[in-house]
């Protein structure tokens, strides 16, 4: 199942649930999607613009396209890490410029 909304998508948050009535009817960016592998279903999170630096979780139910995107260059700083990632065991370690 392909999900409704895509990265930096600004939605309306519409719902009757009591954990989200804070929110409701506020809008907001995705910011991050996952799908559940068993229903298929998407969440998303969310950062209000009414509740800066807080992300919601939020399913893709409770969600309105508003058809408006927002720019990424509003939430990056232009800096970056570098990973090394161990092949066997998969795990990453942040690599120090030193460490090249």
């Amino acid at each position: 199942m392909k999900s409704k909304f895509d990265f930096y998508d600004i939605v309306l948050v519409s719902s009757h649930k009591e954990y989200l009535s804070e929110i409701n009817d506020t809008e907001g960016v995705i910011k991050g999607m996952s799908q559940n592998e068993e229903t298929g279903a998407w969440g998303y999170a969310v950062s209000m613009y009414s509740d800066e630096g807080f992300v919601w979780d939020i399913m893709e139910p409770d969600l309105v396209a508003t058809g408006k995107k927002a720019n990424p260059k509003d939430f990056e700083t232009g800096e970056s890490i570098r990973v090394r990632v161990d092949p066997e065991t998969g795990e990453g370690t942040i690599i120090d410029d030193e460490d090249k």
